[in-house]
């Protein structure tokens, strides 16, 4: 094991992990993540081995890391998707439903073999830098999908709110969504 990595088997790894753990949670003034800190807390100082990866990725030391352009895509998508849902709010509320009806309006998650894709969006919820959840809809969207909406939603970025028609243009349509996975 590296010398700078934490090692929760002897104790001075696990002090120097407490500490750090502790560190993070004075600095923060969100109750969420003071919460999850003494969370990772209590799994070091009790041993919880089935959860040492949790709070492994939680301190940034996982074995895997998420490449830049990985990071990048989703911190795109999640603010696309963010500015679906605000310009919804700002719609009148027929045509929102319409639109809803009509589009996957929401943010479904990933497909399971993207595993980076997947660790981006949980380090960007849990750091507070996104408020995007996952509608879980039997993931009827995949990553094709998503650069597809990405793509149309390049023009459309810059307006403060987007039109009903702005977002069905971006989004996967219901109806057409089966045809374009083929």
């Amino acid at each position: 094991m590296p010398p700078d990595s934490v090692d929760f088997i002897n104790l001075s790894g696990k002090i120097q992990l407490i500490s750090l753990l502790e560190n993070m949670q004075q600095k923060s003034t969100v109750q969420e993540y003071i919460d999850y800190c003494e969370y990772c807390l209590h799994i070091v100082r009790h041993g919880i081995e089935i959860s040492y990866c949790e709070v492994m990725d939680f301190i940034g030391v996982g074995n895997d890391t998420v490449p830049a352009e990985i990071s990048i895509e989703v911190r795109f998508l999640l603010e696309m998707f963010d500015h679906i849902s605000m310009s919804l709010a700002k719609l009148p509320k027929a045509d929102a439903q319409n639109t809803v009806l009509e589009c996957y309006t929401n943010f479904c998650g990933f497909e399971t073999a993207l595993n980076f894709h997947l660790s981006a969006y949980i380090f960007l919820v849990r750091t507070y830098q996104t408020r995007v959840p996952i509608f879980k809809e039997s993931l009827p969207i995949t990553l094709r999908h998503y650069r597809e909406m990405m793509l149309k939603y390049e023009r459309y970025k810059r307006n403060e709110y987007l039109t009903d028609e702005m977002i069905k243009d971006i989004c996967v349509r219901r109806d057409q969504q089966i045809q374009f996975a083929l």
